[in-house]
């Protein structure tokens, strides 16, 4: 039960670090849009079904597109990053943001400046939405 609940913590954490948890959020400068902040290409990638994974994604992204591939990506992940010295949740994150390589690399949350604004915005949803487990800060 307390991993369900954990990962529901980082889920949730993941949408207010990346959106404020704002369905319409677009920001095509990035070329990022929906609540997760998907990038197209990266978007089709991680969808559920072979349809949806034929095209390209074009925004908007509602969230019940956008929310489920973020399950897919942490559980994708969070094997190949399961020796990786310090908390397993903030190092996903920093997996989420960056890339699974760049954290087993870097032997943790690597030091990059993509990194260094919104850690600290993740970090505290993480302590809000997970209250009995305060998240191990990232140096």
């Amino acid at each position: 039960m307390r991993q369900t609940a954990d990962i529901w913590a980082l889920v949730a954490a993941i949408l207010k670090a990346e959106s404020d948890f704002d369905p319409d959020l677009a920001d095509p400068a990035r070329d990022e849009y929906g609540i997760a902040r998907w990038t197209p290409a990266v978007l089709q990638y991680y969808l559920s079904t072979p349809a949806q994974r034929a095209t390209v994604p074009v925004p908007p992204f509602p969230p019940q597109m956008s929310i489920p591939p973020i399950g897919d990506y942490l559980c994708r992940f969070a094997p190949q990053l399961h020796d990786v010295p310090g908390d397993p949740r903030i190092n996903l994150v920093a997996a989420w943001r960056t890339s699974a390589d760049k954290v087993i690399e870097a032997g943790g949350v690597p030091d990059r400046p993509a990194l260094h604004e919104y850690m600290p915005r993740l970090l505290a949803a993480l302590d809000a939405y997970c209250p009995l487990a305060p998240a191990v800060r990232a140096s």
